[in-house]
């Protein structure tokens, strides 16, 4: 008997093991998949130990749990404010993830997940290449800062094409009713009413893209789907890059949207990054026009034999230490319809080193990001949204780390912002933050909409697309209450809410100015 109590000692001794680490992993399950308890484990934990690992190491671990869609899904929360619509395409938020962060492409659908407005995946090269040696990544801590001299490392445009290639070619998720109507009614009563269900989609006549057929059978079902297997709407960029031992730049770049722009919303000519000898050279005006009507020219070509899009918008990316004559000669050619360039990328890392920099790293080669280039790209902002009399869309990127920063960066006449430098100190759970704190600001300042904040710090350009929108409004950075939001800011009317917060701001006012509005006669239909 007492080998019997024993034998039974220890299979209960292991059932309780096993019940604590269940009871374990469904903890930390829980603990990862919640935004706010993820926020904590990352700025108390995952942070202090990827600082403590080489640069190259801590990105790649970073990059392989966003692969493996560990962080938390952050991407349903779209307010109407934030959306907007740039080059044709249309942004459930102003904040997107810059080029670098996941160069192959790998990872696309996880950081879909994580709440920017779009990502940009590349730089991508035509055929395969290591990069520079390593060390080639240095943090500057005591600056929040990075330099890099990455030099392109790719595994080429065939492999980042496939990486974009669906499994199936069908997908069909089925969901069937609950049974547990107790368990339904419990779901019901902690949760949201769900959105009205999808129509199924028809099957798509591409065999690379994927249809999904979404069945669903009740609000318990829909609340699964939506909060775990519900496509992402935020869109994709591909930046290109060329080979270092390439003798032909232009057909590097051709190749490029030839082989992956049919799989973008929007393809980036990259001609300024500082690590590839020569390629900012590419920023002549003579090269450049040569460059890009043979560009235009090839994707015209394929356009017509395939009958469809191969690129739905190409811009450009520029570096920040242009003089004002290059950066002119730079205005001149995107400005000019021939070229097809539909949006410029204010701006690419910088060579320059400020005086401000403590770190010892400082004096590394390469390109500086960070806050210590966030105000030398601002201005460049305002100055190509000034050259261009805010006729060509800006995505601006350069030392953002904050809501503020995007603001700012918007309010200098950025219609788009992005990311990168800042997620190495603050975290993933940055971009939640911030789309939350930037509705705030544009509330605080009036602004129903994103769009409208467009160059409101530069009082001498008249963006004329909020012009021809809103005729009759004059100074129409002045905060204002339109009644309801026009079709190409945002896909719904604004809401309730919207109005009612405008409407406390705009009761903010003193005496005199309410009396002035009260005075003022509005706008006639004829304008």
């Amino acid at each position: 008997s007492s080998g019997i109590n024993a034998e039974y000692g220890e299979v209960q001794m292991f059932s309780r093991r096993k019940l604590k680490l269940l009871a374990g992993a469904a903890a930390t399950t829980y603990l990862l998949k919640n935004p706010d308890s993820y926020d904590f484990i990352e700025q108390n934990v995952l942070l202090p130990i990827s600082h403590c690992l080489p640069p190259e190491v801590a990105h790649k671990c970073a990059l392989w749990s966003i692969k493996l869609r560990i962080p938390p899904r952050n991407d349903l929360f779209k307010p109407n404010m934030l959306r907007t619509t740039v080059f044709g395409v249309h942004f459930d938020n102003p904040i997107g993830l810059a080029a670098g962060f996941d160069k192959n492409c790998e990872a696309i659908t996880g950081l879909q997940r994580l709440g920017f407005g779009f990502v940009e995946g590349g730089s991508v090269t035509p055929l395969p290449q290591p990069g520079n040696d390593q060390p080639r990544v240095f943090r500057l801590l005591e600056d929040r800062a990075v330099i890099n001299r990455y030099g392109f490392p790719s595994v080429g445009a065939d492999a980042v094409a496939k990486n974009f290639q669906p499994t199936f070619n069908l997908i069909t998720i089925t969901v069937e009713e609950v049974p547990d109507e107790k368990l339904q009614r419990f779901f019901e009563a902690h949760h949201p009413p769900p959105p009205p269900p999808l129509k199924p989609s028809p099957k798509s006549e591409d065999p690379n893209s994927a249809t999904y057929r979404l069945d669903f059978r009740s609000k318990f079902s829909q609340s699964l789907i939506q909060k775990f297997l519900m496509p992402s709407t935020c869109k994709v960029g591909i930046n290109l890059g060329i080979n270092k031992t390439s003798n032909n730049p232009t057909n590097d770049y051709c190749v490029g949207v030839e082989k992956l722009g049919h799989y973008a919303d929007y393809v980036v000519v990259n001609v300024s990054s500082p690590n590839t000898p020569g390629l900012r050279d590419l920023q002549r005006k003579s090269q450049l026009e040569k460059m890009l009507k043979h560009i235009t020219r090839r994707v015209e070509k394929k356009n017509k034999a395939s009958g469809g899009m191969s690129c739905k918008a190409l811009l450009l990316k520029i570096s920040p230490d242009l003089n004002d004559e290059d950066l002119q000669d730079v205005i001149d050619v995107v400005m000019d319809p021939k070229y097809g360039v539909k949006g410029l990328i204010v701006s690419n890392t910088t060579i320059s080193r400020p005086a401000s920099l403590k770190n010892s790293s400082k004096g590394e080669k390469g390109g500086l990001s960070g806050p210590p280039l966030k105000n030398l790209s601002t201005e460049m902002i305002k100055k190509v949204f000034r050259m261009t009399d805010g006729r060509v869309p800006i995505i601006g990127v350069g030392g953002v780390s904050s809501a503020e920063d995007v603001y700012e960066k918007i309010r200098a006449g950025a219609s788009l912002v992005q990311l990168y430098t800042g997620l190495v100190y603050e975290g993933l759970g940055l971009v939640r933050r911030m789309k939350t704190e930037l509705c705030e600001l544009l509330a605080r300042d009036g602004f129903l909409n994103v769009q409208l904040a467009v160059g409101a710090d530069v009082p001498d350009v008249s963006n004329k697309s909020i012009h021809d929108i809103f005729k009759g409004f004059e100074n129409f950075h002045r905060p204002f209450l339109p009644l309801e939001l026009p079709p190409v800011l945002g896909d719904t009317p604004s809401t309730q809410s919207d109005l009612v917060l405008g409407s406390e701001l705009l009761g903010n006012k003193s005496e005199e100015e309410k009396s002035v509005n009260e005075s003022d006669e509005p706008p006639s239909d004829e304008n």
